[in-house]
């Protein structure tokens, strides 16, 4: 099955607060999924029981407006969930420390994106990415940051061919 991209759209996301954690490399390496195992253990921790997606938002090599999909070794990742309501940063410290994992509590502002969702493999991002960047100029709009993926569906229970993505890019006019 061929990837499926719906329209791109604008949209603001609401000011919120993460549990985050930032590192490099690809899914596949241990780092990732260590961090993807923290998160949802520290969110556990502090009191949330509610099922919430995964968030990672990539650069690479440390460029934050450039991202290659076929050299996965030099992405920087901050993959993020959303923090439980009213938790500070040294609980998050506390329940981190708990779990020897590098979570901490991040503040993220308001933002004015771009997005669309990608349906199908991750491999095959690259024509979804291609359309929203097309799209962001078309508006005449530019990137404002790294693009940032949000995971609708669980690849350890979803075929690839029906994994669903949302593709986000922070915008900015001028």
């Amino acid at each position: 099955m061929t990837p499926t991209t719906l329209a791109p759209n604008l949209s603001t996301v609401p000011a919120r607060a993460l549990l985050a954690v930032d590192g490099w490399g690809a899914p596949e390496d241990a780092p990732f999924a260590a961090a993807v195992r923290a998160l949802f253990a520290v969110r556990a921790a502090l009191g949330a029981r509610d099922d919430v997606a995964l968030e990672g938002t990539y650069a690479q090599d440390g460029d934050a407006l450039r991202f290659d999909l076929g050299a996965p070794h030099g992405w920087h990742w901050s993959l993020a969930v959303p923090a439980p309501d009213g938790r500070t940063a040294d609980a998050v410290t506390t329940a981190a420390a708990r779990f020897g994992a590098p979570v901490v509590l991040r503040a993220q502002p308001e933002q004015r994106v771009a997005q669309l969702v990608h349906r199908g493999p991750y491999d095959d991002e690259q024509p979804s990415l291609d359309a929203l960047y097309a799209f962001v100029a078309e508006q005449g709009l530019r990137p404002a940051g790294p693009h940032t993926e949000v995971y609708l569906t669980d690849p350890g229970t979803t075929a690839p061919a029906e994994l669903r993505t949302v593709l986000r890019v922070p915008v900015w006019t001028g």
